[in-house]
């Protein structure tokens, strides 16, 4: 009689621990299918920021989530994971926040793009190329095309950029709307640019980091369907008349090429000592004169700042001087 007593309770107790297991995981599975159909269990609002290439609405696409989206049911990091599997974006972070997701996006920097194999392909500053969905076909209009470029030279205009990021800003990037390879007798890589507001622009490989002046350029030189020569190399930018340009640049290089090397073998050495002394005397005390103003104001419409006193423009990014030459219609560099 005991073992069959002892047999009922354990029946008894092992009846019971299942009834509680599974009353919990029905109330559970209750709780959750009452959750997932609330009103509260759906994301409210949807906010996303950094990205510049992307529309938000393009974000959440690429990150599947909607005010439909079960905000606690879909973990953080497979958005996120999402996000970061596109080519074009190089990191992402997800926030929630009661009803709310937010989206923090760091985009690739892109140049501009190429056609090949009848495919579009965008080329970022790190010299990645990363063929272009169609459907995010729209995002071209924030670069220019690039036409003809073989990869070599692909690879040294993103070194460029690279190298001047800071100067070569995106904002500078969208002005562009074509880059194509121009021809010289003494430069092989030109670049001949056509902007959106249809001027154009001709510059070496060396003087793209000038391109950051482009809005200063148009305002003093009243630019409009005009031809625009920037030659860091000569510290010039000038207004040139778009039918003569391969002439132009050749002749002017070899001009001034050949008025230095005449200069330089009529100069004897204590001559050229000499000269650098003073030329350095000179810059000392015109450096202290320009450190000494106090009415350097910035110029919203050219970038720069400019002093009244000094009749002087400073570049604050590179710190470069310029003096405006009414007569040749160009930028002197002020040369310290």
């Amino acid at each position: 009689m005991v073992r069959k007593q002892k047999k009922s309770k354990k029946k008894r107790s092992f009846s019971i621990r299942t009834c509680i297991i599974l009353s919990s995981i029905v109330f559970v599975l209750a709780s959750l299918v009452v959750y997932y159909f609330s009103f509260d269990s759906r994301t409210h609002v949807l906010s996303s920021s950094g990205n510049y290439y992307y529309t938000d609405k393009q974000i959440y696409q690429i990150a599947d989530v909607s005010t439909d989206t079960r905000l606690w049911l879909t973990p953080g990091f497979l958005i996120e994971n999402r996000l970061e599997s596109n080519p074009l974006i190089a990191d992402a972070t997800v926030h929630k926040s009661q009803n709310k997701i937010s989206f923090e996006i760091e985009e690739k920097v892109v140049i501009g793009y190429y056609v090949q194999d009848n495919k579009n392909y965008l080329l970022t500053i790190d010299n990645e190329s990363i063929e272009l969905d169609t459907k995010y076909l729209k995002t071209i209009v924030h670069f220019p095309l690039l036409s003809d470029f073989n990869e070599s030279q692909r690879k040294e205009i993103a070194k460029r950029f690279k190298k001047n990021a800071k100067s070569l800003s995106r904002s500078v990037i969208e002005k562009i709307a074509e880059m194509v390879p121009f021809q010289t007798s003494y430069d092989d890589n030109m670049i001949k640019m056509t902007m959106q507001d249809g001027n154009i622009v001709y510059t070496s490989m060396d003087s793209l980091v000038m391109m950051a002046n482009y809005q200063a350029m148009l305002t003093e030189l009243h630019g409009q369907n005009a031809c625009l020569l920037l030659d860091a190399q000569h510290s010039a930018i000038d207004k040139i008349d778009c039918a003569d340009i391969g002439s132009l640049i050749d002749g002017r290089t070899n001009a001034k090429d050949e008025a230095k090397e005449e200069d330089q073998n009529q100069n004897t050495e204590e001559n050229q000592q000499e000269t650098t002394d003073t030329s350095q005397e000179i810059t000392e005390n015109t450096q202290s004169v320009y450190d000494q103003a106090t009415d350097w104001t910035i110029n919203n419409d050219l970038g720069l700042e400019y002093s009244a006193s000094l009749d002087v423009y400073r570049d604050p990014n590179t710190g470069l001087l310029y003096r405006w030459n009414a007569e040749t219609a160009s930028y002197d560099q002020i040369v310290e």
